[in-house]
């Protein structure tokens, strides 16, 4: 539209929302910019003039270089305002506007949302952590169905039904908020937020005509299970990314910053044996909320916030805890297995593997020590014990030096110190037999004597020093930061092991080179450093020779 074109065509839109009173209003601003850009970048000079795909080459081509993000739910806005404005005077007939409207819901998820957050990048983890144990999926879909704040947000959509009208701020107008209150027995302030849930999780569609009812009314909670915990894995998503939010949008709050409040919950995942103190997530949240603030400002606005709606760290723990996300004892949360379902589904997405544990009869030692080098906190204890408890100690014994021999570096030294910590004295028959395996003997002679005591079938000789000490640091080094290295070797090989490198460097032990190039590229003392870049150099020759 020429700009006089544009000018005129805004002032009947204007006359036209004031005799409909249009909610929500129209806001002049975006659809004169809409018109404008319509114009001048896509020869669009009146509305009825749009062709199918000129509102996806505006929304998603022009608007990005000509708009600051942030806006661009106030195009959608502005856009059906102008398309309905377009039908009711004659500007477009009613199958173009219905196809205009439906291009707009196709383009709408590209819009604005905040980019996806790759979990593996952000919270610098490896490529694989686990494994972990989980309920069988009709075990999860089961506790997910019991979870009534959901079939709340359930109710809260059929009551909303086909066309209620729908504020983009607060989901419900101030009328229907308190009717929806009153008829389902809610708070106002637990409308908005099941309405939030109910929206997420597609209970209801919002849009310019009013609700819809989304095709999970239909799916909750007798659907299939794989959709039932599809929906529940949206609702926890929601409650972390906007309840706090929420909150603080009502309330008018414009300095504790709650977008990111939900970043905690990963440490909790990570943490979901042993859990966290509820005071240790409240000073999490505490961080994620204020990063803009200095620290008496920040101190200041979170107490005033606690003191007029309550800790929000114990506000959203209360939500998660009606959502079956979290458990709460002694002060003390825990990740339900459905949130560690969920969780671990997010880290799958971002190329994390998290493998899952095999029945518990069928847990092998391989896969307790793989559980030991790389599951978390406090899941080793719970899991040997099982497995301890089916077995007696020589059979555990036998079994997890079978899985050391086959295995690298790290295997035997962490089947080594299950047998000494948790199988002890019953383990002697398997770990003398184990003294006849090259790769095992200085772990058996180790273990042998601090179990028995001294004797000279323990007493290891300067070959098994060797091997020890290059199972110890090529075991212990994966996964260490690279500025760490230099600490850890310089408490692993003291000045005066330098002089064992002239036998390290003699071992038949595929990990020699590796372990001897590291120490002298990373060791802190000079000294050591140059005699094993001598030996890593022999050990090099000796190889290729």
């Amino acid at each position: 539209m020429e700009r006089d074109n544009v000018g005129a065509t805004l002032d009947e839109l204007v006359e036209w929302a004031d005799r409909a009173l249009r909610e929500p209003p129209v806001d002049t601003g975006h659809a004169e910019l809409a018109l404008q850009l319509l114009s001048d970048e896509l020869g669009v000079r009146d509305l009825g003039q749009l062709r199918t795909g000129d509102l996806a080459e505006l929304l998603l081509g022009v608007y990005p270089e000509a708009v600051e993000p942030g806006h661009e739910e106030d195009a959608v806005v502005a856009l059906h305002h102008l398309i309905t404005f377009g039908a009711e005077t004659g500007r477009l007939d009613a199958g173009h506007a219905a196809a205009l409207r439906q291009e707009l819901d196709d383009i709408e998820p590209e819009l604005g949302g905040a980019p996806e957050v790759d979990l593996k990048e952000a919270y610098g983890l490896p490529d694989r952590i686990g494994p972990l144990r989980l309920p069988a999926e009709p075990e999860l879909a089961a506790a997910a169905r019991k979870v009534a704040v959901i079939e709340r947000a359930r109710r809260l959509a059929l009551w909303c039904g086909e066309g209620r009208a729908v504020f983009e701020t607060v989901g419900l107008g101030d009328e229907d908020r308190a009717a929806a209150a009153s008829e389902l027995g809610e708070s106002e302030e637990d409308i908005v937020q099941l309405y939030l849930l109910a929206e997420d999780v597609d209970f209801i569609v919002p849009g310019e005509e009013g609700t819809q009812l989304g095709e999970a009314a239909d799916v909750w909670p007798d659907g299939g299970d794989e959709d039932v915990l599809d929906i529940w894995g949206r609702a926890l998503a929601a409650v972390l990314a906007w309840s706090l939010l929420t909150d603080a949008d009502r309330a008018g709050e414009g300095e504790l910053d709650f977008e990111g409040a939900g970043a905690w919950f990963m440490p909790l995942f990570l943490a979901r044996y042993r859990g966290l103190p509820v005071p240790a997530i409240s000073e999490m949240i505490f961080d994620l909320a204020t990063p803009e603030l200095v620290a008496d400002d920040a101190r200041a606005r979170w107490d005033a916030w606690t003191a007029e709606h309550g800790d929000p760290a114990e506000v959203l723990l209360g939500r998660l805890t009606e959502l079956g996300a979290v458990d709460i004892s002694d002060g003390v949360a825990r990740a339900t297995p459905l949130a560690v379902w969920a969780m671990r589904d997010e880290l799958l997405d971002s190329g994390v593997e998290v493998p899952l544990l095999p029945p518990a009869d069928e847990l092998s030692a391989a896969d307790l020590l793989e559980l030991a080098l790389s599951g978390m906190d406090g899941e080793l204890e719970v899991e040997a014990e099982a497995w301890l408890a089916r077995r007696s100690g020589d059979a555990a014994a036998a079994e997890l030096l079978a899985a050391a021999a086959e295995g690298g570096a790290a295997e035997r030294t962490v089947a080594a110190a299950l047998i000494r910590e948790r199988i002890g004295v019953e383990a002697e028959t398997q770990l003398r037999k184990a003294l006849d395996v090259p790769m095992l003997r200085p772990h058996a002679k180790a273990s042998l004597e601090l179990l028995l005591g001294p004797h000279p079938d323990f007493a290891a000789t300067e070959e098994d020093g060797a091997r020890l000490l290059v199972d110890e640091i090529a075991g212990s080094v994966h996964g260490v930061a690279e500025e760490d290295v230099p600490t850890l070797l310089g408490a692993t090989v003291p000045a005066g092991y330098a002089t064992l490198f002239e036998t390290v460097w003699r071992l038949d032990h595929p990990d020699t080179h590796r372990v001897l190039t590291l120490i002298g590229e990373h060791h802190p003392d000079k000294a050591t450093a140059k005699q094993a870049r001598r030996a890593a150099h022999k050990a090099a020759g000796r190889t290729h020779s």
